[in-house]
């Protein structure tokens, strides 16, 4: 029996020494397994993110909404509005123009007596009823962007035209 526990303890020195390479080798191949699955993992994302967005259309429409706005002034108005009470009531009102492009800018310059009569033509026409709600202002601003993309002969107001009309003042007495 003294013979078979001697031959044990070498077995036992033995499994000793080879479990620190056993676990140094496993710990190796965890390694290489999680850096090879997390490069794998990088690559696909890059590769993916570079294709996410197709180049077509939308790429245009991002760089055309991204161009700064181009705005256009013009004069201070003052007009008598229709009476419908005994009192006479005036309008005055300063408008900013947003155009599509440069060129509208001109025409606008170019055509102004025409635009300012067609439009305070359209305001005298008005009652201060008309005009004192948010829908009547809204009406308006319609009926004066259409006026003057009528005027300057704007075929499609959003490539050549004005595409809003907003009131930077607007006073009813």
């Amino acid at each position: 029996m003294a013979e078979k526990k001697v031959e044990e303890a070498p077995a036992e020195v033995q499994d000793e020494a080879a479990s620190p390479k056993k676990k140094g080798k496993l710990l190796i191949i965890i390694l290489a397994l999680v850096l090879a699955s997390g490069g794998g993992g990088a690559w696909w994302f890059l590769k993916r993110g570079k294709h996410a967005e197709p180049k077509t259309g939308s790429t245009e429409k991002k760089e055309e909404s991204e161009k700064p706005p181009i705005f256009a002034r013009l004069d201070t108005f003052t007009v008598n509005l229709q009476k419908t009470d005994a009192e006479d009531h005036y309008l005055q009102i300063e408008i900013q123009l947003k155009v599509a492009e440069d060129t509208v800018n001109e025409s606008l310059k170019l055509r102004n007596p025409e635009i300012r009569n067609a439009l305070l033509l359209l305001m005298s026409s008005k009652t201060q009823a008309d005009l004192v709600t948010i829908e009547g202002k809204q009406k308006l601003a319609t009926e004066i962007a259409g006026q003057i993309n009528k005027i300057i002969r704007a075929t499609d107001p959003k490539k050549n035209g004005v595409l809003g009309v907003y009131f930077t003042s607007f006073v009813i007495q």
